[in-house]
């Protein structure tokens, strides 16, 4: 049987303007557990956000969402006798996002379900599972760990290269660490991430008023995005950073974001986790 729930919510309003709301919801079960409703913006790429928001909102958090990049799969040329021959000749697909997952579906990449792929980490690995992918082999959350999950294997037993599925701007250097170690590597770009150009009416006013309690970061381009929005809006980043790395975390701090809190690795179950232990 559930233990009782007692939910106590307080609401302070400044004149007309509801943007100064107030809230606070504390849950009781059976201990003293409280969590505070906090507003969390997030800003990864539209498909990432409602798996994420799901999870957030179940927890209790308030969320509003600003993807400050705008994912376009890159059409592949006909005739393209490189892009071809990348794919024939693959023993192995690496993916570093969820976006080169969805990319790679839609050019019919999963129509080998069969073929090995590794995953950057445990998010990238479901989608691989989703997109229909049964070898999956999952990395610790980083390009290091992905290299040395491979370096693991027998793969280089094999012949054949392996294909990293990327974005047109990479961050990174897999395909050369894997050369360099002796693996044929090469990249498929088959997307592009092009970052928004003034954040929507809707989340400047939130940021502006102070709505917005923290902000989740998961890469270094889009740190250095929102960091450029805000300067351009005039508006003053009084938040908490909730950042997937130290490299992101440097960018927020050479803002003048003064609050920031480094996740213990670089997975999305680390982020929630710095999440509930903050608040």
């Amino acid at each position: 049987m559930r233990p009782p729930l007692w939910v106590s919510v307080s609401r302070r309003t400044s004149g007309i303007n509801t943007l100064n709301l107030c809230r606070s919801v504390i849950i009781r079960r059976d201990r003293a557990d409280a969590l505070r409703c906090m507003h969390i913006l997030l800003t990864r790429p539209k498909d990432d956000i409602p798996a994420l928001k799901q999870k957030l909102v179940e927890q209790g958090f308030t969320v509003s969402a600003c993807p400050m990049l705008d994912i376009n799969i890159m059409p592949v040329k006909e005739g393209d006798t490189s892009t071809a021959q990348k794919i024939a000749t693959a023993q192995a697909y690496l993916f570093t996002s969820a976006n080169g997952v969805r990319a790679a579906s839609h050019h019919g990449l999963t129509k080998n379900p069969n073929l090995p792929v590794f995953a950057v980490g445990p998010a990238t690995a479901d989608a691989c599972r989703i997109a229909g992918f049964k070898k999956v082999t999952e990395a610790g959350g980083d390009v290091q760990s992905l290299v040395g999950i491979i370096k693991a294997t027998d793969i280089a037993e094999v012949s054949g290269s392996l294909v990293h599925i990327s974005g047109r701007d990479q961050a990174g250097n897999l395909v050369q660490q894997l050369c360099d170690a002796g693996y044929e590597a090469t990249s498929l770009v088959l997307y592009r991430a092009e970052t928004i150009s003034a954040f929507p009416d809707n989340i400047a006013i939130l940021l502006a008023s102070g709505e917005i309690d923290a902000v989740m970061f998961y890469s270094s381009r889009t740190a250095t995005h929102f960091v450029t929005l805000t300067g351009r809006a005039g508006i003053k980043m009084s938040i908490t950073a909730y950042c997937l790395s130290d490299a992101v975390a440097q960018i927020l701090k050479q803002a003048g974001v003064e609050d920031i809190k480094v996740a213990a690795n670089t997975t999305e179950d680390s982020m929630l986790n710095l999440l509930t232990e903050n608040y």
